[in-house]
């Protein structure tokens, strides 16, 4: 360990000053990804409180790493990385940036060869660095004995893999977007504001939604428990409703059903009698009381209760606004849109939603709100559960007890203006002018400037076959933007949140969004990494990595196939070459350079290409071939067909004044979005850096999980439950400067 301190230079550069291995004081420029997570965030809030900073640091090779402040103690290395992070969308409304080629324009005419513009076409060659999966979805058949689990060949062309030219459009689209930090192309369906799972506490007062001269109240009730279910192992589906239920006492066994106007009489908070209230005198003499029947269904395991709510004279009313409806509807919506795979497995194995068929999380029964569309409305007759602040706010409106709540703000309102998708034409920022535009919101495109044709592949014996049905992939993570500490923000550049940040202080007003979403390359995999992947050996790990890419078998081969997941009858081998070509027209220097600097990336580094991606699957290294481009200005292109003579394609004047063009658009990059720094130094391009490369650290990819290998019943979100209970709960650190993530099971074990 050595001591040294920071510098601030000019309040731009950060260096840090130390005593090196050989006894000489040096003074070195700080890469950001050297830095500890809290001198990264305080880099970002502010560079020059860190002038004078008393630091400790490791020197490796000259150089100083692992950056902290003095006297505190290195950050935890994880044991794994996150599959997935995300490279930081900059907030680009600035002056310089808007008069810029960074900034928003109108694009360019396709109708001419702009003088000055460059136009024609770029051949390219992809190379694997990875087995690459390119499914025939197709020729996709579903395998006969798991319902629901599908088994996909390779999409071919003339006996070759074939990977759709759109896909490579798309592939680079990404990469483009996030080197020159344009608009996103698409981001729609996140206006709603997400939920997030409360702890286990009721602090609610049930209520029912009543309607009076034309106006929607809550009247807020009391409730006490309405036997109903039974508890322990192996249950009926009913889960011993028909056994146990307390029935209406009339004579008719008829169970009281969700909204039924009812005449209770109860003891120690259990009702004892119920009547239906058909009319508006009590039934008998004793303490009757009015009430309203809620049933949830049973979709807890040891449940044992539903309610009643009973009314009193004195009850409190709340006349509803738009916003507290608002809280309603947004959460009902969330709820049938989480849970809306659920619920279409279970019709298409003919299993009823309020069925209970264990006491397994997903198996016991889905509550009304979840399956029935009509519940998404709050109307006169609905029964809820209310949340009232210290400030006598209504803060949450719910179906049940516990409940999931809402976040503050919806994930649209923490994306910066100046990065949504272009709703103008004149407001297009460089990727929308090269790639194309659609709006999202109204009328309107523009097809681009950019085509890609002619893709072959020039290998002989480029596949890997695994016959049929193949083998099983290991189940892929859905997106989960509700896990607020890996997708937001505590500014609207990316910063990520600090740890510990509480799930309810995430999605607020002056939070963003971490960015674009990206699979970092699979670096130092073993050798036989890919080998046999027919065979089961994830619980092998080799050097601390697992067969991360294949689903592991329960018991036996079958058991590796469910409708979760999908099999591969084969996949195009690493090393295999495909070309093809680009063809563009009207693009400026910058809008070139940006194009060209992501089809010639450094030895090592790898854009992401096909299906699997969070597995491993799809590095790909891009090239172009000179003697296969041809590349011009239009006032070229003009004298080009001007002449009878045939010239030869781009030459090496030609080549090298398109190759200037790079550094034109780093040099641009570096002038407005550096802060004084170099290319290399600005924080989307460290983060594209580390996506292309991966991480060097040795440390395996994979989903959070609680234990070391992979599991064969999944369970991924058993992590973030763990993570939820630490007093300083992991949020997804800079990509760039990522240490890892711990396995959570062993961290609590070393904490006891």
């Amino acid at each position: 360990m050595t001591e040294g301190k920071l510098l601030v230079i000019k309040g731009k550069t950060l260096q840090v000053k130390f005593t090196n291995k050989k006894g000489k004081t040096t003074t070195c420029n700080v890469k950001e990804s050297e830095l500890s997570g809290a001198l990264q965030k305080q880099k970002q809030k502010d560079i020059n409180q860190l002038d004078g900073v008393e630091v400790e640091l490791e020197e490796v090779g000259g150089q100083p790493k692992q950056i902290r402040e003095k006297g505190k103690a290195s950050e935890p290395e994880g044991d794994f990385h996150n599959p997935y992070n995300f490279i930081p969308a900059l907030v680009r409304d600035s002056q310089p940036i808007q008069d810029s080629e960074l900034g928003d324009r109108k694009p360019a005419c396709h109708g001419f060869y702009g003088s000055d513009l460059w136009s024609g076409k770029m051949s390219v060659r992809l190379t694997t660095a990875t087995p690459l999966l390119v499914p025939d979805a197709a020729n996709a058949d579903e395998v006969v004995s798991v319902h629901g689990h599908y088994s996909y060949p390779v999409r071919m062309v003339n006996g070759k893999p074939y990977p759709p030219p759109t896909s490579i459009k798309g592939m680079l689209r990404s990469a483009y977007e996030a080197v020159t930090n344009s608009r996103l192309s698409v981001f729609h369906g996140h206006s709603d504001r997400l939920a997030y799972r409360t702890e286990a506490k009721a602090t609610t007062q049930p209520a029912r939604v009543e309607k009076q001269d034309g106006k929607l109240f809550l009247r807020i009730l009391e409730a006490v428990k309405l036997p109903r279910y039974q508890v322990g192992k192996n249950l009926p589906k009913d889960k011993g409703e028909s056994h146990v239920a307390l029935k209406y006492d009339d004579g008719s066994k008829e169970l009281p059903q969700h909204g039924d106007a009812v005449w209770l009489r109860w003891n120690r908070g259990k009702v004892s009698r119920i009547q239906k209230r058909q009319q508006s005198n009590k039934p008998g003499n004793g303490d009757w009381r009015r009430g309203w029947v809620c049933i949830t269904g049973a979709n807890i395991d040891n449940k044992k209760y539903e309610r009643v709510f009973v009314e009193s004279d004195k009850d409190e009313k709340r006349e509803i606004t738009r916003n507290m409806k608002s809280l309603w509807e947004e959460l009902i919506r969330n709820y049938q849109k989480t849970h809306e795979k659920e619920l279409q497995e279970r019709w298409e194995n003919q299993q009823k939603p309020f069925e209970y068929l264990g006491e397994e999380p997903g198996k016991t029964a889905w509550s009304r709100h979840i399956d029935r569309e009509d519940e998404a409305e709050l109307k006169e007759g609905t029964l809820c559960y209310v949340e009232i602040d210290s400030s006598d706010n209504v803060t949450a409106i719910q179906p049940v007890t516990i409940s999931r709540r809402l976040y503050s703000n919806s994930p649209e309102e923490l994306l910066h203006f100046s990065l949504k998708p272009a709703q103008q034409f004149n407001k297009l920022s460089p990727a929308d002018r090269v790639f194309g535009w659609v709006n999202q919101y109204g009328k309107n495109s523009y097809k681009g400037n950019l085509r890609i044709r002619n893709v072959r592949c020039q290998s002989d014996n480029p596949i890997s076959a695994f016959g049929h049905p193949g083998f099983p992939l290991a189940i892929l993570g859905q997106p989960k933007p509700q896990q607020s500490r890996f997708y937001t923000a505590q500014d609207k550049n990316g910063t990520p949140l600090e740890p510990g940040t509480p799930k309810n202080e995430t999605y607020l007003a002056n939070h963003g969004l971490r960015g674009r979403k990206v699979y970092p390359h699979h670096a130092n995999l073993p050798e036989n990494y890919w080998d046999n992947p027919k065979e089961d050996r994830t619980q092998k790990g080799d050097n601390g990595y697992f067969q991360e890419y294949r689903q592991p078998n329960n018991t036996d081969e079958q058991g590796a196939r469910s409708n979760q997941n999908r099999s591969i009858q084969a996949w195009v081998k690493p090393d295999t070459e495909f070309t093809f070509e680009i063809d563009i027209k009207n693009l400026s220097d910058i809008e070139l350079g940006a194009l060209l600097y992501l089809l010639s990336l450094p030895q090592g580094h790898y854009h992401r290409f096909g299906g699997g991606k969070p597995l491993g699957f799809g590095s790909v290294r891009l090239e172009i071939d000179w003697n296969g481009t041809d590349l011009r200005r239009g006032k070229d292109w003009c004298q080009f067909y001007s002449s009878l003579y045939e010239e030869e394609a781009t030459n090496e004047q030609e080549a090298q004044e398109a190759c200037d063009c790079i550094d034109k658009f780093k040099n641009l990059v570096a002038k407005v979005y550096g802060n004084g720094q170099g290319f290399e130094d600005v924080r989307f391009i460290q983060a594209f850096t580390r996506f292309t490369c991966g991480f060097q650290d040795g440390k395996p990819i994979h989903y959070p999980r609680i234990i070391k290998a992979p599991n064969p019943e999944g369970k991924s979100f058993a992590w973030f439950v763990e993570n939820d209970k630490l007093s300083k709960s992991y949020s997804l650190d800079f990509l760039e400067g990522d240490r890892g993530l711990p396995i959570l099971e062993e961290t609590k074990q070393d904490q006891k």
